[in-house]
């Protein structure tokens, strides 16, 4: 590819985003980026799929209207943040109190201190 032809691209390409712009001035629509951590990725594939959403945009669009559209306390129980349940298993539980023994082992407690030992 010529410089002319790379030029004339270059200068396709940036009418077309201005052209884009515009439109989406007109229309007023605006860029709006969430980030959010990789960890909710999985979960909220499940739940387009779901409910038969293909677009994340419209997941955040949606959220976005029932959220402004409802009252008070349900945007206070709609923003309210929600933990799952989470279960810890017998390998981890015994993990977990190996690796307190090992920490008493290491530092041994004082006379004053209160140990409850597991039955």
């Amino acid at each position: 590819m010529t410089a002319a032809d790379q030029q004339w691209q270059a200068i396709k390409q940036r009418r077309k985003r201005e052209k884009a712009a515009a439109k989406d001035a007109a229309l007023g629509v605006e860029k709006f980026t969430v980030e959010v951590e990789g960890v909710f990725k999985p979960d909220l594939k499940r739940v387009m799929a779901t409910h038969g959403i293909n677009n994340q945009q419209e997941v955040y669009q949606l959220l976005l209207m029932n959220l402004i559209a409802a009252d008070f306390e349900t945007q206070a129980k709609m923003l309210r943040c929600v933990t799952t349940p989470y279960v810890v298993t017998e390998k981890v539980s015994r993990i977990i109190q190996a690796a307190g023994m090992k920490s008493l082992a290491d530092d041994p407690p004082e006379l004053e201190d209160e140990i409850e030992h597991p039955n």
